[in-house]
């Protein structure tokens, strides 16, 4: 009995599973005599890998039902990636227009007030002028050349932004707050603003795009585009990290509807339990099914038509397994 307390202990609801046992384990039932025991032994689901043979009486034991799949549309998804940053380079840069300003206002300042004293007084010489001036517009082609910097290496998003958020950009991806990642499709660079979703699963985030990237990846030849990510998943992003990027696209996408109530996950997939013609059920997984209003849409693994089990996907997989207790890698 001590795998029968395993699998209770595995997480199955202990209605499913007492439907299970009275289906698989008939002559474990008390107040039965040897003949009523072998009647159920020959009517005990047959399992195979992926397959478990039961009739409708005994589905209808475990409290499985079946419900026919609707069609379904959704909208295409477009997939690329995404690539965190180095912003070392980013923060000298930064570093290097703080000074540049600091050092354009003082010879700014300096050029207005040699420039004055020239022109009430005559306390200054038109040489110390036009070096205050020269000065001063030294400081404007630095400070240019820096903030063209950052165009030339980050693009222009980065590049048009003031000083002050900038700056806040700088500090919040040096303290981990934030990550900077450049963003890859292969069909095209999605327009500036377009939310897409980074990396899979729950620890999945959504970005904004905030421009154009400035270069070109040079496996894919594709423009790029650059987002900043926020939150948990930044602080995961270290420079040169890759996931996975996802977005709707304007195109439809032709699949089925599947009821919450028939999906299973199991080795990191989804599965459904699918009516097979001849009988039985059979494990099917769901490739790139994802969320929508009233299931899961499912362009793949099962068709409009095709009948599943609800109500107890998991006393089937307890069934396929032969009453083998789930273990926590599963």
């Amino acid at each position: 009995m001590k795998p029968l307390y395993l699998a209770a202990a595995s997480g199955i609801a202990g209605a499913a599973l007492a439907g299970a046992l009275l289906v698989a384990f008939p002559a474990l039932l008390s107040g039965r005599d040897e003949d009523d025991a072998a009647g159920a032994k020959a009517s005990a689901p047959v399992a195979q890998d992926g397959m478990v043979m039961l009739d409708r009486a005994g589905a209808a034991r475990a409290g499985i039902r079946l419900v026919t799949l609707a069609p379904s549309r959704a909208p295409a998804i477009r997939r690329g990636f995404a690539r965190a940053l180095d912003i070392s380079a980013l923060a000298a840069i930064e570093a290097e227009i703080v000074s540049a300003r600091a050092a354009l206002a003082a010879s700014q300042a300096d050029y207005a007030r040699q420039h004055a004293l020239a022109s009430d007084e005559q306390s200054a010489s038109v040489h110390a002028v036009e070096i205050a001036r020269a000065q001063a517009l030294a400081d404007q082609a630095r400070l240019t050349a820096a903030i063209r910097r950052i165009e030339l290496e980050y693009g222009p998003a980065l590049a048009r932004a003031s000083p002050q958020a900038l700056d806040q950009t700088v500090r919040s991806l040096a303290d981990g707050e934030t990550s900077l990642i450049r963003v890859d499709f292969t069909d095209g660079t999605p327009p500036d603003g377009t939310v897409v979703q980074v990396g899979e699963g729950p620890g999945a985030a959504h970005v904004r795009l905030i421009g154009a990237a400035a270069n070109a990846d040079l496996h894919l030849q594709s423009a790029g585009a650059l987002a900043i990510v926020r939150g948990p998943l930044a602080r995961e992003l270290g420079t040169g990290r890759v996931l996975p990027v996802s977005m709707a696209g304007s195109a439809g996408e032709s699949g089925t509807l599947v009821p919450r109530d028939a999906l299973l996950r199991y080795q990191g997939s989804l599965w459904v339990y699918r009516l097979e013609p001849g009988g039985g059920y059979r494990r099917v997984e769901l490739t790139g099914a994802r969320p929508q209003a009233g299931g899961w849409f499912a362009p793949s693994g099962v068709r409009p038509g095709d009948r599943v089990a609800i109500g107890g996907p998991a006393v089937l997989l307890f069934m396929e397994r032969g009453g083998e207790p789930m273990r926590e890698d599963d």
